[in-house]
């Protein structure tokens, strides 16, 4: 008996907790499914020097939180971040599926005899920021039959998109054979450029269970009640909120090291890698986090949580994308839970009965949609 296997395009290798675990998530969904999966390592370097040279100016500048500028994340060299690099490290190669073969821009059209279907996956890959080449793997322009081309999840990154943009994604989205995407909004926007319907599916990490994650979580070891702040970007008022908080409720705040500046909390959590976080969500009181994936496992796993905007920039700016996390929150009535830089009150704990419920119906229309798409 003939089992596909299925190519998949996302992010999958990046020291970021939401980026790997949406790759996990992803991959053991189709597993379970019955079905077999693999992430395509591409590089996209070339063995001809000009282009070669083209390909590694552009990428600095497309991948910028990826392969920022020089000294920006310096700070992932230093010892206190070293432990962390290898928890990462060793979940991807325990967990995260790759293929054999590495692929660049002058050989990635050898992996259509590799696999049965390609799948561009969830995080923001299609996002106008992470694609600002030209081309890009991300539409699956390598993929000939275009039967095979299909999508689960992947975000716009923001439903505020310039016309010029939305003209390309018309242009690399018409041959697609299914399409799907992780913001409602952005799903009705697509579906009238493209003629046709665009589904709406839940990021890959709410596609399973809070005991599926227990397989894989590692206790924190942390006593007691604790808050949690996980938090991405360096605004002041997100920690003073879940300092505040730790007051109101009694609780010790707890940080996951995630910038230098953390390391002057008087509780900061070292050595986390995907497992640990995990674990970490589950056993927390409460979540203050400024993180979109922060936010989908505190819902998840049934927490009390506060979120927060990660950049404070305009829609103008390409790196926006405040607005995933406030679309996602409308849909299961969870609006009140995304704060204002300014906010400094709190809100009653978090009724779930209907949250799930609401949760439960997203959650069986998108294990329909992929497996409509694998089989």
């Amino acid at each position: 008996m003939h089992i596909n296997m299925i190519g998949l395009v996302s992010y999958h290798s990046e020291p970021n907790y939401g980026t790997m675990l949406q790759a996990y998530a992803l991959a053991k969904a189709i597993d379970m499914l019955g079905y077999k999966s693999e992430y395509i390592l591409y590089r996209g370097i070339t063995k001809k020097p000009w282009l070669k040279y083209f390909i590694r100016k552009q990428l600095a500048d497309v991948y910028h939180f990826v392969c920022p500028p020089k000294g920006e994340f310096e700070y992932f060299k230093t010892k206190e971040f070293h432990s962390i690099l290898s928890r990462f490290d060793d979940f991807h190669r325990q967990f995260i599926p790759v293929s054999g073969q590495e692929y660049n821009i002058d050989t990635i059209g050898l992996s259509n005899n590799q696999y049965d279907s390609f799948i561009v996956g969830s995080d923001q890959t299609w996002s106008r920021y992470m694609n600002r080449l030209n081309s890009s793997i991300n539409f699956l322009p390598f993929v000939e039959e275009k039967s095979k081309k299909k999508s689960y999840a992947p975000s716009i990154g923001s439903t505020h998109i310039e016309q010029d943009y939305i003209t390309r994604l018309k242009d690399e989205l018409s041959d697609f054979n299914s399409i799907s995407c992780r913001e409602r909004e952005n799903c009705i926007l697509l579906s009238k450029l493209l003629g046709r319907t665009v589904e709406y599916v839940v990021d890959p990490t709410l596609l399973l269970q809070p005991s599926d994650w227990d397989k894989i979580a590692i206790n924190p070891g942390v006593k007691g009640g604790y808050i949690l702040a996980y938090i991405l970007g360096v605004k002041n008022c997100v920690s003073e909120y879940a300092e505040c908080l730790g007051k109101e409720k009694g609780l010790p705040v707890y940080y996951i090291l995630t910038r230098p500046e953390y390391l002057k909390k008087q509780r900061v959590l070292n050595s986390v890698g995907p497992r640990e976080f995990v674990g970490l969500i589950k056993s927390a009181s409460y979540v203050v986090t400024d993180s979109f994936h922060g936010s989908l496992f505190s819902i998840n796993y049934g927490k009390n949580f506060y979120s927060f905007a990660k950049r404070a920039v305009s829609v103008d700016d390409l790196t926006y994308d405040n607005d995933r996390i406030i679309s996602f929150l409308s849909e299961l009535g969870l609006e009140n839970r995304f704060k204002a830089d300014t906010d400094i009150y709190f809100e009653q704990d978090i009724d779930y009965s209907a949250v799930l419920k609401k949760l439960s119906e997203l959650r069986k229309f998108s294990w329909s949609y992929l497996k409509s798409i694998v089989s």
